[in-house]
C-alpha cells in the first residue's frame, strides 16, 4: 500500500514539474526573440550629424549649431531636422519648402535654406531625401540670394562674349576721278560683330544709293551722293587690299582690323 502511495506522489510531482517548467521555457524563448529583435533594430540604426550654418554672417560665426542622432536607416532628412530644432515650412507636391530654422529665414529678404548630405547638394526636398549611410553629415545653410547680382554677372558675361566676337574695321572712301592729293574723301572706324557684311557697315557710315539683284546682291550707284551711271562713274571696293569678288552684301567681315576701301572710278 505504501509503495502505491509513493508511486502516485512521485508521478504527481513529475507531472507538476513538467507543467511548471513550460511557462519558464516560453519566457526564455520570448526573451531570446526580444534580444534578436533588439539586435536587428540596432543593426538598422545609423548615426547622423546635423549642422546649421549661416553664410550671411561673418565667416567665424557661420556655424550656428551641431547635433548628432541615432536614427532608423531610411529616415527622412526632414524628420530628423524637426527633432533637432524648430522648423517652419510649407508643403507642396514637390515636398516641403523650409522657410525658417530656429527662427532664421526671410523670403522677403531672399534668405533661404539649402542643404547637403555628405557634401553633395540635395536634388529633392528634405522630406524626400532618405538617410541610408552611417555617420552621414547633413548641413543646412542659410544663404542670401540676390537676383540683381546674378543678372549683373550674367550681363557681364554676355558683354564679354559679345566683345570677344567683335572686330574693328576701318572704312575709307576714295575718288580717283579727282586730283591725287584729294583722293581720300572720308575715313571711319567701327566695332562690329564678326561676320557682318561689308554693305551693312557701309550704310552705317554714309548715305548709300543702290539697286538690288536677287541673284548677285546689291549694286552701289552712289555713296555720299557721288556716282553717275551715265558718266560711267562706278564704285568698287577692296578688303585688306584684295579686290572683292562678290557684291558688298555678300562679303563678310571676319578679320580684326580689316581695312575696307571703296573707290570711285571712271570706266
Amino acid at each position: 500500500m505504501k509503495k502505491k502511495i509513493l508511486a502516485v506522489v512521485v508521478a504527481s510531482a513529475a507531472f507538476m514539474g513538467l507543467f511548471a517548467s513550460q511557462p519558464v521555457q516560453k519566457q526564455n524563448v520570448q526573451a531570446a526573440k526580444n534580444t534578436k529583435t533588439a539586435k536587428k533594430a540596432k543593426a538598422k540604426q545609423i548615426s547622423v550629424t546635423y549642422t546649421l550654418k549661416d553664410t550671411t554672417k561673418a565667416k567665424n560665426k557661420q556655424t550656428l549649431a551641431k547635433k548628432t542622432f541615432k536614427v532608423k536607416k531610411g529616415t527622412s532628412v526632414f524628420t530628423v531636422l524637426k527633432k533637432a530644432w524648430k522648423v517652419n515650412y510649407t508643403k507642396s507636391s514637390y515636398g516641403v519648402f523650409i522657410t525658417k530654422i530656429k527662427g532664421l529665414g526671410n523670403e522677403k529678404k531672399k534668405l533661404y535654406w539649402t542643404y547637403t548630405v555628405d557634401g553633395k547638394m540635395a536634388k529633392v526636398a528634405a522630406d524626400k531625401q532618405k538617410l541610408t549611410k552611417n555617420k552621414s553629415k547633413v548641413v543646412f545653410t542659410l544663404k542670401q540670394y540676390v537676383q540683381a547680382a546674378k543678372n549683373t554677372k550674367t550681363a557681364k558675361k554676355t558683354t564679354k562674349k559679345a566683345k570677344a566676337k567683335q572686330i574693328s574695321v576701318t572704312y575709307t572712301l576714295k575718288d580717283t576721278t579727282k586730283a591725287k592729293n584729294k583722293q581720300t574723301l572720308a575715313k571711319k572706324t567701327f566695332k562690329v560683330k564678326k561676320g557682318t557684311s561689308v554693305f551693312t557697315v557701309l550704310k552705317k557710315a554714309w548715305k548709300v544709293n543702290y539697286t538690288k539683284s536677287y541673284k548677285y546682291g546689291v549694286f552701289i550707284t552712289k555713296i555720299k551722293g557721288l556716282g553717275d551711271e551715265k558718266k560711267k562713274l562706278y564704285w568698287t571696293y577692296t578688303v585688306d587690299g584684295k579686290m572683292a569678288k562678290v557684291a558688298a552684301d555678300k562679303q563678310k567681315l571676319t578679320k580684326n582690323k580689316s581695312k575696307v576701301v571703296f573707290t570711285l572710278k571712271q570706266y
